[in-house]
C-alpha cells in the first residue's frame, strides 16, 4: 500500500475503511461531535472487538465535552479515554491508517479545508505502537456513564451558553432622544432632592440580603427541590426561596404577580435544575458569569428565558435574574414597564427578544441613574416614579383632569407615584 494525500471530503474515505474492518478500530481525536454518529453505528461497529477511543473531555468546548455522542459511541461498546493535552488526528482501522488534521467534525470530516495522510504499510505499525502509547499514559481517565451522567447538568449550561453566544456580535440599535418639555435628568434630580425616607425599603433588602446568603448556600450545597418550593405542613415551607420570594422580606421588595400555583409549577418542574445551573454556573463547576462584560450580559439575558417551563414566561426569568444579580437589573419585572419607563428618557431601540430587550431597558436605565447613591431597588421607585409623572404630564397636556386621572389608577402605590408626579411637576414648573 503506498502513501496517499487526501483533501477533504474525508467522510467516504474513513468509512470505507471502517466498513472493510473486523478487528479494530482505534481512534486518537481531540474534538468529536454528533457527526461521529453519522461515522460509526451498529452495523459497522458491532463484530469489532478492539473498539478504542482517546478525546478530550474538556468543558471549555462542546466539541470536546459532547455528552450526547460520547454516551452513543459508550453504547457502541467504545472503550474511551480521555487527554487533555492531546491534539493530533489518528484514524486506525485493520489495515488502513490516517493520520489527519480533520477533527471527528463535520467539519473537520468535510466543510474545513484540511489536509489527510493514509499511509503506507511500513507505517501502520508505528502508529498502532503510538496510539497504545497514549493509552497507556492516560489509563486513569476511562470515560463511563457515571461521570457523563455527573457532568450533564455542566453539559446542559454550555449547550445554552454556545447556542446564545452568538448575540455577543448583535448590533442593537439604540438611542435616546428629547421627550418635549419633561427633561429626564431634571426629573430624576428633583426625585433625589425630595429627599424620600426610603429607610423602610433598606430594612428590608437587609434582612432579605441575610436571606439570600443562606438561599445560596444551601444551592451551593447541591440541588435540592425543597431549597425553592415546599408545600403547605413541610418543614422547609417558611425556609425555601418561593415563601421569601412571596411572603418574605423580598416581596416588600418587589412583587412579581404570581401565585403560589406559579411557583410550584416552576420550581417542581425536572427542567428547573437547569435554570439554576444557567443562572449559577459555578454550582455544576463553570466560571461564574461576569455580567460586568456587557456581551456576556447580553447573552445571559437571552439565555434566561429559554426554558420550556409553564409559567416561566417574563416574570420569573426577569425576578430570579434581579434576585440572584441585583447590581444588574431593575426590580421590575414586565419587559412592558421597562419599555414605559425608556419610552419617558425618549429611548429608540431595535431590540427584538425578550434578551434583548431586557438588556437594553436595563443598561439604559442603570446607567442613566448611576450617580444615584442608592441600590437597584430603590431605583425602581425612582423609575416607576418617573414613569408615571410623565404619563400624569401627557394626560394633562391632552385636557384630562387631575381628578379624572387619580381615579383612574386603582392601586394605592400608583395613586401615590401620580400624587407625588404632580408635586415634581409644579416643582419644575411644568404645570401651574
Amino acid at each position: 500500500m503506498n502513501e496517499i494525500i487526501i483533501k477533504n471530503p474525508l467522510t467516504n474515505w474513513i468509512k470505507d475503511s471502517i466498513d472493510r474492518s473486523k478487528n479494530r478500530l482505534n481512534f486518537a481525536v481531540p474534538f468529536l461531535t454528533s457527526f461521529s454518529n453519522l461515522i460509526l453505528n451498529d452495523l459497522n461497529t458491532c463484530d469489532i472487538n478492539d473498539k478504542r477511543i482517546i478525546t478530550r473531555f474538556d468543558d471549555s468546548s462542546l466539541s470536546s465535552f459532547d455528552l450526547p455522542s460520547l454516551r452513543k459511541l459508550l453504547d457502541l461498546g467504545f472503550t474511551i479515554q480521555y487527554d487533555n493535552s492531546i491534539h493530533l488526528k489518528l484514524y486506525i482501522t485493520d489495515n488502513e491508517v490516517y493520520i489527519t488534521s480533520s477533527n471527528l467534525t463535520k467539519g473537520g470530516f468535510e466543510d474545513n479545508v484540511e489536509l489527510s495522510v493514509k499511509t503506507d504499510s511500513n507505517n501502520i505499525q508505528d502508529c498502532i505502537d503510538i496510539f497504545n502509547e497514549i493509552w497507556i499514559n492516560c489509563s486513569n481517565n476511562k470515560l463511563t456513564y457515571e461521570i457523563i451522567d455527573d457532568n450533564w447538568a455542566k453539559y446542559e449550561v454550555l449547550r445554552k451558553r454556545e447556542k446564545h453566544s452568538n448575540v455577543k456580535n448583535k448590533n442593537i440599535n439604540s438611542k435616546a432622544y428629547a421627550v418635549g418639555e419633561i427633561e429626564t435628568e431634571k426629573l430624576i434630580s428633583a426625585i433625589f432632592n425630595q429627599k424620600q425616607d426610603y429607610s423602610w425599603r433598606l430594612d428590608f433588602i437587609y434582612e432579605s440580603n441575610k436571606l439570600k446568603k443562606k438561599t445560596l448556600n444551601r444551592i451551593y450545597s447541591g440541588f435540592k427541590t425543597e431549597f425553592f418550593y415546599a408545600p403547605v405542613g413541610h418543614e422547609k415551607r417558611r425556609d425555601c426561596l418561593f415563601h421569601e420570594l412571596l411572603y418574605g422580606p423580598e416581596v416588600k421588595i418587589a412583587g412579581t404577580g404570581l401565585w403560589e400555583k406559579h411557583f410550584k409549577t416552576i420550581f417542581e418542574h425536572q427542567e428547573f435544575k437547569n435554570v439554576i445551573s444557567y443562572l449559577l454556573p459555578e454550582t455544576v463547576g463553570i466560571r461564574s458569569w461576569n455580567l460586568s462584560d456587557k456581551d456576556e450580559l447580553l447573552e445571559f439575558c437571552n439565555g434566561v428565558f429559554d426554558f420550556n417551563i409553564k409559567y416561566y414566561t417574563e416574570a420569573m426569568p426577569i425576578r430570579l435574574a434581579t434576585y440572584f444579580y441585583p447590581d444588574f437589573f431593575l426590580p421590575i419585572f414586565k419587559l412592558q414597564d421597562l419599555r414605559k419607563v425608556c419610552d419617558a428618557f425618549g429611548l429608540k431601540t431595535d431590540a427584538e427578544t425578550k434578551g434583548d430587550k431586557l438588556f437594553v431597558y436595563n443598561t439604559f436605565l442603570v446607567d442613566k441613574m448611576k450617580e444615584l447613591p442608592y441600590n437597584n431597588s430603590i431605583k425602581s421607585d425612582i423609575s416607576y416614579q418617573i414613569l408615571y409623572t410623565v404619563e400624569l404630564y401627557n394626560r394633562l397636556k391632552t385636557g384630562d383632569s387631575y381628578e379624572t386621572i387619580l381615579s383612574d389608577y386603582k392601586k394605592i402605590w400608583k395613586k401615590g407615584f401620580i400624587e407625588n408626579g404632580k408635586k415634581l411637576l409644579e416643582q419644575l414648573d411644568i404645570i401651574q
